[in-house]
């Protein structure tokens, strides 16, 4: 029996992968995911509402639960806590904290002898301001010590841009729906940005997906336009991936997926942030079997149900026959939206693939800078690159110039 804890966003593709296999799975919810719990339960799945550590343990243990996943960035802690109580085998436990504070991971890499940004722990404007003092590099990044989908990061220029973004997000609650009740002052990482997206296995880390972000910069905030697969690493790339490596084991990750993202700087790489989940907010499972041969979700699905099966993955080398590009749709505005007028020429582009999460005519959009993908995510495989960025480009513009959704000003309240 297994157990997924807080299968929503990505992870009810996670879910959906184990239910293809025929895995006897408990989906575990907590109470802030009540909706979801009550959807599994009307579909015949079976679930348990999470309501306090020690019962729910129990509960697992009676139905003969032998391995726990944490199934979204909802799922993390509550998986660790229970597969201690339960005894099974998961995450280095004492290394808990810094797989989920922002700080704390940067301290884990700082003890195991690893490069990383410059980063400090702030409570208060007052020693924001202290901080600021000793500063010497801007552009600095403010950011919350715990969210998800650039909900809250801030690219500051100067001392005062930064005290105005530590006052918008402290003390507020962030999409994980905690209270932001610290902020991290961190150097700014120039270069590009990848994510690495990995499967572990007592210890051993196989690299499932290796992407290049583009990052775009609005009003001070990071906005995620695409990931674009790398099928080949070069030097460099095979240098960034060795060193995620070296930063899942600073971090006690040894079991299942992880998503990291990490800066290859001209330093060399840099830790971001790693998430001890599968990628979200999307994992259409088809357009990374065309690219890849599988999907994040489905090789975890492997290791746990096929341990030996994918074992004989770490003999392989890291490659793809094409390269997939997810793409964050976005709004030119904030607004309601009437029709998504983008679509016919997306679906004529050279590699276009498939749609997923397209709002519905008459809602509203709003936050046009976080990547959770409300706006919509599209995707494009194909064999050739540079036919991919081209269609990127051509998407892009479209989207930039207000030709993929047309909008109605949002009422005021």
């Amino acid at each position: 029996m297994i157990a997924l804890v807080n299968p929503v966003s990505s992870g009810s593709e996670l879910a959906a992968a184990f239910a293809e296999e025929g895995a006897d799975c408990l989906l575990v919810h907590t109470r802030d995911q009540a909706s979801a719990f009550h959807r599994a339960t009307a579909n015949g799945r079976r679930s348990h509402l999470h309501t306090e550590l020690a019962g729910t343990a129990e509960y697992l243990r009676s139905a003969g639960v032998r391995t726990v996943i944490a199934a979204s960035e909802f799922g993390v802690t509550l998986a660790d806590e229970l597969s201690e109580l339960l005894g099974l085998p998961h995450h280095r436990h004492e290394l808990r904290a810094a797989r989920r504070d922002k700080y704390l991971m940067a301290r884990a890499l700082a003890d195991a002898g690893l490069p990383h940004a410059r980063t400090v722990l702030l409570r208060t404007e007052a020693e924001l301001r202290d901080a600021l003092d000793g500063w010497d590099a801007f552009p600095l990044v403010i950011k919350p010590l715990n969210s998800a989908g650039s909900d809250g990061c801030h690219i500051s220029a100067d001392a005062a841009e930064a005290v105005a973004a530590f006052r918008r997000i402290a003390g507020r609650p962030n999409l994980t729906g905690e209270v932001n009740d610290a902020v991290l002052l961190q150097e700014f990482l120039q270069g590009t940005q990848y994510i690495v997206n990995t499967v572990s296995m007592e210890g051993r880390h196989l690299t499932s997906e290796v992407y290049a972000e583009r990052i775009d910069r609005s009003e001070g905030a990071p906005v995620l336009r695409h990931i674009i697969s790398r099928p080949v690493l070069n030097d460099a790339e095979r240098e960034l991936v060795d060193y995620v490596s070296r930063c899942l084991d600073a971090l006690g990750i040894r079991e299942g997926a992880a998503h990291t993202e990490v800066m290859l700087t001209g330093r060399g790489p840099r830790l971001v942030e790693v998430n001890s989940r599968v990628m979200g907010p999307s994992l259409a499972p088809d357009p990374y079997h065309a690219a890849f041969g599988y999907s994040h979700q489905h090789l975890v699905v492997e290791r746990f149900l096929r341990p030996q099966e994918f074992a004989r993955r770490f003999e392989l080398p890291y490659t793809a026959a094409r390269t997939v590009a997810k793409v964050f749709l976005r709004p030119h505005r904030p607004g309601v939206l009437l029709a998504v007028e983008g679509a016919r020429v997306l679906r004529r582009l050279a590699g276009f693939h498939s749609i997923d999460r397209l709002p519905a005519v008459g809602e509203p959009i709003h936050d046009r800078h976080l990547t959770t993908g409300r706006s919509g995510i599209a995707y494009l495989v194909h064999e050739d690159e540079d036919l991919l960025l081209s269609s990127l480009g051509v998407l892009h513009d479209l989207e930039d110039t207000g030709g993929f959704y047309r909008l109605a000003e949002a009422e005021r309240n």
